[in-house]
This record gives structure tokens, C-alpha cells and sequence, in this order.
């Protein structure tokens, strides 16, 4: 019988439950300043204005500091989630 064999890119990490989880549906800003990359998360909220309407705005939800490497990672990550999430083509099993 053979030993499975763990995969190489996942990696242990500590205080996973402890971490916030943040929900963004707006990238308002991107900057680069020198190797880091500052990006700045955000969310639309209605803001009430009448009592029958509401006003879009924009709420800083996150402001992300990563090197350029770790943004290529982040990419690769996110293709590969996006490649698994879209509908398989042709018949499906």
C-alpha cells in the first residue's frame, strides 16, 4: 500500500479561525509604491435618503499591503478558482 502524498502548496496556518473575513465588492484604488502594492477594498451600502429611496455609496472596507510576488500569487489563486467556478462545457457528468 502506498503513503498518499501531501500536497506541496498547502501549508499550515496558525490562527485561521481568528482571522476576520472581509466581504468587498468594489476595488476603488490601486497603487504601486516602489515594490509594495497597496490596493483598497470596498463595499456598496444604500444609504437612505427618502423613505421610499436609497443613495449608492462606497464603504473602505480593507486597505491591502503585498509585494508584487505575492500579488502573482494571489492572481494564480484566483484563476484557479474562477477556472473552477465557470460551467464545465459540453455535457456535465
Amino acid at each position: 500500500m502506498t503513503e498518499p502524498t501531501k500536497s506541496p502548496d498547502v501549508q499550515h496556518t496558525d490562527y485561521l479561525l481568528q482571522a476576520p473575513i472581509v466581504f468587498f465588492d468594489a476595488i476603488p484604488g490601486a497603487v504601486l509604491r516602489g515594490p509594495v502594492l497597496s490596493v483598497v477594498l470596498a463595499t456598496h451600502v444604500g444609504v437612505p435618503e427618502t423613505t421610499t429611496t436609497t443613495s449608492d455609496h462606497l464603504v473602505a472596507v480593507a486597505n491591502l499591503r503585498f509585494t508584487l510576488t505575492t500579488a502573482a500569487r494571489l492572481r494564480d489563486v484566483l484563476d484557479k478558482v474562477l477556472l473552477a467556478a465557470s460551467p464545465a462545457s459540453g455535457p456535465a457528468n
